[in-house]
């Protein structure tokens, strides 16, 4: 019978340990699983801070997954501002330019907006998030239709976005 454990066989226990962690490390890797996660996970829409030209925005920097591709998402967006005349269009051209369906821009309807939102239909949270960062708008400001009055007119869009006196455009 084996009465003592040697130091020698910590270290094989622990050697052996990492050998089959690196082991796995690489069938991981040369699988492709690790490196679709890391590049394609929910954590890709985070490197996108702010977009200064929407000529140079790609897309796919912002996709997140379980999204639509921006062709088959509505959206419309109104001027919810204190008279910043032609910011609903600036917004509506930037989704357009990234390739949006975009419905035509209006002013809102009701009093000026300090900050800017976001609301989408059932079922379209992950493209309202989307449609939050390429407009530089804070996803918590990211809300369900509901039954309130956004000021806009809803008719056909999937999502709205209400751009207030904080809008960055």
């Amino acid at each position: 019978m084996i009465d003592r454990i040697e130091r020698h066989d910590f270290l094989n226990a622990a050697a052996l340990a990492l050998a089959l962690l690196f082991c796995g490390y690489l069938a991981v890797r040369w699988l492709g699983l690790l490196g679709v996660t890391l590049e394609q996970g929910l954590w890709k829409s985070e490197k996108v801070e702010t977009i200064d030209d929407a000529n140079s925005l790609d897309i796919t920097s912002i996709l997140i997954n379980g999204s639509r591709p921006p062709n088959e998402v509505s959206v419309r967006v109104g001027n919810g501002s204190d008279g910043r005349t032609g910011l609903a269009g600036r917004a509506t051209e930037r989704l357009g330019a990234v390739g949006y369906g975009t419905l035509p821009a209006e002013n809102k309807v009701g009093d000026p907006s300090d900050e800017s939102f976001v609301f989408f239909a059932e079922g379209f949270v992950l493209d309202a998030r989307q449609v939050a960062a390429v407009l530089d708008i804070p996803e918590a400001n990211v809300r369900q239709l509901g039954a309130e009055d956004v000021g806009v007119t809803i008719d056909g869009a999937d999502v709205i976005v209400v751009l207030g006196n904080d809008a960055a455009l």
